[in-house]
């Protein structure tokens, strides 16, 4: 009796085990899920085309622009911005093999950057990409759950991750941590979310003295 009450005990045990490490995965995916219903998920895998400009203020004073044609089906961006040199390009992009010359390295960094900065939600059920719930946090003053994610696949820099704080009544994102494989960390605001065909999204990352501004943001659905 005793063998079997060990035995018992050890399966016990284990099914506890299993069951919580279930409930951490339940926890992360309803989390996830939620967040991603929020601004209009449910209809992304229908988005055939993205168009929107990337603005990067200093100061207030523009330092960027970066305007994109993203055809999500042909899986191609269109990327037009100029460079340091202050020279304009002009390049369509593969975004499955992007090409190894500079032009095309470039215009593929700036559609990871940008459009993460303002589709992140919407590609957080993306292939390869992971996530995991920490414990909830205040963050300014909010109640907010929090969500890591790490999109492998897409960044042409590996171990970048993001910390999503997000808050507990609106389940919308207030701001959030961007660490990129340097490891030094940096948080932006999420403000000024609108409606752009369906798809709840904020117009503006406020960091710092910084500001990423988001402009002629259009959607185009499948027919």
């Amino acid at each position: 009796m005793k063998k079997m009450s060990m035995v018992a005990l050890l399966i016990g045990l284990a099914l506890i085990q299993n069951n919580r490490a279930a409930g951490k995965d339940e926890k992360t995916d309803k989390l996830a899920d939620e967040l991603w219903k929020s601004v209009g998920g449910e209809q992304w895998p229908n988005a055939q085309e993205a168009r929107f400009s990337f603005i990067l203020l200093e100061n207030n004073k523009q330092i960027l622009r970066a305007d994109h044609v993203w055809d999500i089906s042909a899986k191609t961006d269109d990327v037009k911005w100029t460079d340091k040199d202050g020279k304009e390009k002009y390049v369509k992009v593969n975004l499955v093999s992007p090409g190894s010359d500079e032009d095309s390295k470039a215009a593929y960094a700036r559609w990871v950057n940008d459009s993460d900065s303002l589709f992140a939600i919407l590609k957080i059920k993306d292939p390869g990409t992971q996530l995991k719930s920490e414990p909830q946090k205040e963050v300014d003053g909010f109640n907010c759950d929090v969500l890591r994610v790490t999109f492998q696949n897409a960044s042409p820099m590996p171990n970048e991750q993001y910390v999503l704080y997000i808050d507990a009544r609106t389940r919308f994102v207030r701001s959030w941590d961007y660490t990129p494989a340097s490891g030094t960390t940096m948080r932006s605001t999420w403000e000024k979310y609108h409606n752009f065909g369906g798809f709840v999204l904020p117009a503006i990352h406020n960091m710092g003295g910084k500001t990423v501004r988001f402009a002629d943001i259009q959607i185009s659905m499948a027919k």
